[in-house]
C-alpha cells in the first residue's frame, strides 16, 4: 500500500510542474492582437501648401578675370596698387623702363620728319614733270612706313604703362619694382567681383524645370541663414556623360563685396508648387516592393491603403490615393495588421 502511494506521488509531481510551467508561459507572452488593441500614433491629413524644392552645391566665380602681363621687356620702375586694392578702369598698375622706348618714338618723328620732306619735294617735281610717277610713289611709300614705324613706337611706349582695362580689384600682384620682365611676364590677376557667377551641376532629373532667366536661391556655408537672389544665365548644351548633371551658371549682384569667389555655396530651385498637398512622415510608407502603402485607421481599425508618392519634402512626403482627413498611422505601425483594433495615444 506504501508503495504504491509512493509511485503515485512519483508520477503526479512531473505532471503538476509541468502544469504550473505552462502556466507561467501563457502569463507571460505577450497580447495577440485579438487580446487588446495595438496602440499607435494617428496623423490626421489636411491639405497644405508644399514647395518642391532641389538644391546642388555649387561654386563662385568672378563675372571676369584677367591675367596682366607685361606687353613690352624692361625694368619694372614702379608698381602703384596693393593685394587687394580695388581700381578703376584705365588705372596705371605698375611702369616698365621707357627709356629706350621713348627714344625709339624719337627716331620715328625724325624719319617721318624726312619722310614728309622728300615726299612734298617728289611732288613738287612730278608737278613740273622733273620725275617720274614711280619715283612719286617711292616718295609716297617712304612717307607712308615711316608713319606706320611712328605710330608704333608710340603704342610699344604707351605699353609700358600697365593699365586696368576694367574696374576690378587686384586678386594677385606677381611684380616687384626693380623686376626684369619680358613680353608675356604676368603682373597682376585683376578679378570684377561686383558681380558673380554662380556655377553648379544640375541633376538629370533637375534639367525639365529649369530654363534661362529663372530665378534661383543661392546660400553660402560661411553666411549661414542668409539667402541671396540669383537667375539663371546660361545652360549647357549638353549633359556630362559621366556624372550625368548639365552645367548651370546663374548671376548674383555682388555690388556690396559680402561674397567671395571660392566660397562654398548652393543653389536651390523650386521645381514646383503644390497648393494643396497630404503630406506624412517618410517612416509612416510601407515599402511593399512594387507600390506603396499607410496604414489608415478607420472604425477603430487598421486598414492598409496604397498610395503613390510625391515629392520628398526633407523627412516628409507628399502621397496621392487617399482623401483629406484620412487618419494615417505614423507610429506603432509594425504592431498592426490588416482588421486590427487600434487604440490612439
Amino acid at each position: 500500500m506504501l508503495r504504491s502511494k509512493m509511485l503515485f506521488l512519483l508520477l503526479a509531481f512531473p505532471l503538476a510542474a509541468a502544469g504550473c510551467a505552462r502556466e507561467k508561459a501563457e502569463a507571460a507572452a505577450p497580447s495577440t492582437p485579438a487580446d487588446r488593441p495595438a496602440q499607435v500614433r494617428v496623423l490626421e491629413l489636411s491639405p497644405r501648401f508644399v514647395a518642391d524644392r532641389t538644391s546642388w552645391p555649387a561654386d563662385l566665380l568672378p563675372e571676369r578675370r584677367a591675367t596682366l602681363a607685361a606687353e613690352v621687356g624692361g625694368s619694372v620702375e614702379s608698381v602703384t596698387v596693393q593685394l587687394g586694392e580695388i581700381v578703376r578702369a584705365g588705372r596705371q598698375l605698375a611702369a616698365i623702363d621707357e627709356r629706350s622706348l621713348a627714344q625709339n618714338v624719337a627716331e620715328a618723328e625724325a624719319w617721318l620728319r624726312q619722310a614728309e620732306q622728300q615726299h612734298e619735294r617728289a611732288s613738287n617735281l612730278f608737278a613740273r614733270k622733273a620725275v617720274t610717277r614711280a619715283h612719286l610713289l617711292d616718295a609716297e611709300t617712304n612717307r607712308d612706313v615711316a608713319r606706320s614705324r611712328l605710330a608704333t613706337a608710340r603704342l610699344e611706349l604707351r605699353k609700358s604703362h600697365v593699365e586696368a582695362p576694367w574696374a576690378g580689384s587686384v586678386a594677385a600682384r606677381h611684380v616687384e619694382v626693380g623686376d626684369f620682365v619680358s613680353p608675356g611676364t604676368p603682373l597682376f590677376d585683376l578679378v570684377d567681383v561686383a558681380r558673380l557667377k554662380v556655377r553648379a551641376p544640375a541633376r538629370a532629373a533637375d534639367v525639365p524645370y529649369l530654363a534661362i532667366g529663372r530665378e534661383v536661391e543661392v546660400t553660402v556655408d560661411a553666411l549661414p541663414g542668409e539667402r541671396f537672389a540669383a537667375r539663371i544665365e546660361r545652360m549647357g548644351a549638353e549633359l556630362d556623360p559621366d556624372t550625368r548633371t548639365l552645367e548651370v551658371e546663374a548671376e548674383i549682384d555682388n555690388r556690396g563685396g559680402r561674397l567671395k569667389p571660392g566660397m562654398l555655396a548652393r543653389v536651390t530651385v523650386t521645381r514646383r508648387e503644390l497648393p494643396a498637398a497630404l503630406v506624412v512622415p517618410g517612416s509612416a510608407v510601407i515599402d511593399l516592393g512594387a507600390s506603396k502603402a499607410v496604414w489608415l485607421v478607420e472604425d477603430g481599425r487598421a486598414t492598409r491603403r496604397e498610395v503613390t508618392l510625391g515629392p520628398v519634402i526633407g523627412e516628409e512626403v507628399v502621397i496621392e490615393g487617399v482623401p483629406a482627413g484620412s487618419r494615417v498611422i505614423v507610429e506603432g505601425r509594425h504592431l498592426v495588421g490588416e482588421g486590427q483594433k487600434v487604440e490612439e495615444v
